[in-house]
């Protein structure tokens, strides 16, 4: 009878466990669903990038209609592992990752073709494109920009079809100098617009318009007003603008008056090397600077060269034949050197070398010009006497007068 018991609540046991299963699975049936999840690339080596890559994969998602109706795509990930990942195309598994109670039962495509290459910068010109006009009765001028280029960095295929850095200025009816900060715009080299995301360096750029109401102007140059003088030695050799002119407005009387702009005092005093600045115009009484109250300016420094005189330097003989014996007259020379204070002063006659050479020539008496080598840095001005006679004949004679 026990065993009768025992068998009797085997079965009873069973049944109510496959009951509990089916009903279960009545009030949850498992359920199946694609999903469009992004891919999400993942450890590429520094100085590398993605170019051309898929975006999105399908993912059949299988599991209880509970959990799989309440799933949504963000809550899928779909990683590409690029550790291993080298310059050009190649094709890499996609990885799921799902919430508790779901599987991932297919991926479509299972793989997906990725293109890899360097990352690299180029810099770029700027060009401006002006939108609208001046209001009635004004002009615009050349715009102004800080910086002039940009640095564009990113996929170098993609760099090499790059031309052109775009910037638009719109001018709206303007009747005051415009300072603008525009977005930058890359083009290709044919034209089109670049849709790629770039790093670009500065993202925005500056621009100066200047606009003026019309009235009568000219162009004139401009001349430095130098205060002090260089240390003693020195010089100024030259002065140099940038721009190298400027201009004006005002009446057509004081305009044909007006040849020049003087600058703002520039000191020079004590100073041993060039000298680079911004210095302010001045303009003359009566008229007005068109849109430049500042120029750069190089005052070019140069030491000054002096003379000197160097007497009783022996002149000495190259490519004589071993056979010959050779007599000068005279045999030494004086010579005239030019340079900086400094260097001629330290000037000692043996880094001088006064010679004649005599390759070729026959026996016999020759005239000669007398060859000099000096320190680069130092000039020949003079040497006295410039030709000497020569002498040649054979080792053992002796040489008449």
């Amino acid at each position: 009878m026990g065993k009768l018991w025992n068998k009797d609540f085997f079965y009873k046991t069973l049944a109510i466990l496959l009951a509990v299963l089916l009903w279960l699975y009545v009030v949850n049936p498992t359920a199946e669903k694609f999903f469009t999840v992004p891919v999400n690339y993942y450890n590429l080596k520094e100085g590398l990038v993605v170019v051309n890559s898929a975006r999105e994969v399908d993912v059949k998602v299988k599991g209880t209609s509970s959990v799989v109706d309440s799933l949504s795509s963000k809550e899928i990930k779909a990683n590409v592992n690029l550790a291993t990942a080298k310059l050009g195309e190649q094709n890499y598994y996609v990885e799921t990752v799902l919430p508790l109670g779901a599987e991932a039962i297919q991926i479509k495509p299972p793989s997906v073709n990725v293109q890899i290459d360097i990352i690299k910068e180029k810099q770029l010109p700027i060009r401006v494109i002006t939108q609208g006009e001046v209001a009635t009765g004004y002009s615009h001028f050349e715009p102004v920009l800080e910086p002039s280029t940009v640095v564009v960095r990113g996929p170098n295929q993609l760099l090499t079809s790059l031309d052109t850095a775009l910037i638009t200025v719109n001018l709206e009816q303007a009747k005051d100098n415009l300072v603008l900060n525009p977005p930058v715009t890359l083009l290709t080299k044919s034209g089109n617009v670049v849709s790629h995301k770039f790093e670009i360096s500065p993202k925005n750029i500056q621009v100066f318009v200047p606009i003026t109401e019309n009235t009568d102007n000219k162009t004139v140059s401009i001349k430095p007003i130098i205060n002090g003088e260089p240390q003693e030695g020195y010089r100024v050799s030259r002065v140099v603008f940038d721009p190298e002119t400027v201009k004006i407005t005002g009446s057509y009387e004081k305009l044909s008056q007006i040849y020049q702009v003087e600058t703002a005092p520039i000191d020079i005093t004590g100073i041993t090397e060039s000298y680079s600045t911004q210095v302010a115009l001045v303009p003359p009484e009566g008229v007005n600077l068109l849109y430049q109250p500042v120029v750069k300016v190089l005052v070019q420094i140069e030491a000054m060269a002096i003379t000197k005189n160097l007497t009783d330097i022996p002149v000495t003989v190259v490519n004589l034949v071993e056979e010959n014996q050779v007599v000068l007259k005279p045999d030494k020379v004086q010579l005239t050197v030019k340079g900086s204070r400094e260097e001629v002063e330290a000037l000692e006659k043996s880094a001088v070398r006064a010679f004649v050479d005599v390759a070729e020539l026959e026996l016999g008496t020759h005239n000669l010009e007398v060859k000099v080598e000096l320190p680069k840095t130092l000039q020949l001005v003079k040497v006295e006497p410039n030709k000497v006679e020569v002498k040649i004949g054979k080792k053992g004679t002796e040489e008449e007068d």
